[in-house]
């Protein structure tokens, strides 16, 4: 996707590589619609091999395979205005009853609402990892791409701890979404991705396990914008 949150450097191990590349290429995809250069990109050959990769990465071809179809199913042109449309009815509140709001304090326990606890804790998580979302970004902490660019930051900078705490909290809220969007957009491009995104939460629970855990430390905060 064209469109990212942060510029991760690719210097860390292959496994947490590879979750930086899912989770960024999830971010771009529930952080807006996509536009007619992000679905071209994305269908393109090299875009469509990375979302093979992607799959491989975290154990789920044939749902990375899923996605490749569906990106070369019609022009980018059309293909594009269908999924804005999408997007808008998914994500935007436009039709209440079949809304899928990508917020994490819609799917709390204390029921739905926008813009609850959720979003000052991962205010204190981006204020934590030094990282902030841009200006031009109107949209709350624990929007689901934000959350997952905040994992980006924290593998790419090698706070485990910080890491493993986003998936806890993703791992709260995210199979309930997925659900919804498997219920409101049967056979779609979004019901896939959210197959993805629960590919990559026990991917890189599996994985960073097996890692040394690092916090955050407080005079060596690395600095970012969420874009």
């Amino acid at each position: 996707m064209s469109r990212e949150f942060l510029s991760a450097e690719r210097n860390a191990g292959p496994d947490t590589g590879g979750l930086m590349v899912a989770a960024q290429w999830l971010s771009g995809v529930f952080i807006a619609p996509l536009s007619l250069q992000q679905v071209s990109d994305a269908s393109a050959a090299p875009g469509l091999n990375l979302l093979r990769y992607t799959g491989e990465q975290l154990d789920s071809p044939a749902t990375a395979q899923k996605l490749c179809n569906l990106l070369v199913q019609d022009t980018p042109e059309k293909l594009t205005v269908h999924l804005q449309r999408r997007y808008t009815a998914l994500f935007e509140g436009i039709f209440r009853y079949r809304a899928v709001l990508p917020y994490e304090s819609t799917w709390n326990d204390e029921g739905p609402a926008l813009c609850g606890q959720p979003v000052a804790e991962m205010n204190a998580i981006l204020r934590d990892l030094d990282v902030h979302v841009s200006r031009d970004c109107c949209e709350p902490a624990d929007h689901l791409a934000i959350e997952l660019a905040a994992l980006v930051a924290a593998l790419d900078g090698d706070y485990t701890t910080v890491a493993v705490g986003l998936i806890q909290r993703l791992q709260s809220w995210v199979p309930a979404f997925a659900a919804a969007l498997t219920r409101q957009d049967p056979q779609g491009f979004y019901a896939a991705a959210g197959e993805l995104l629960l590919a990559l939460l026990r991917t890189a629970s599996s994985a960073l396990l097996t890692m040394e855990p690092a916090t955050v430390p407080v005079n060596e905060q690395r600095e970012g914008e969420f874009a």
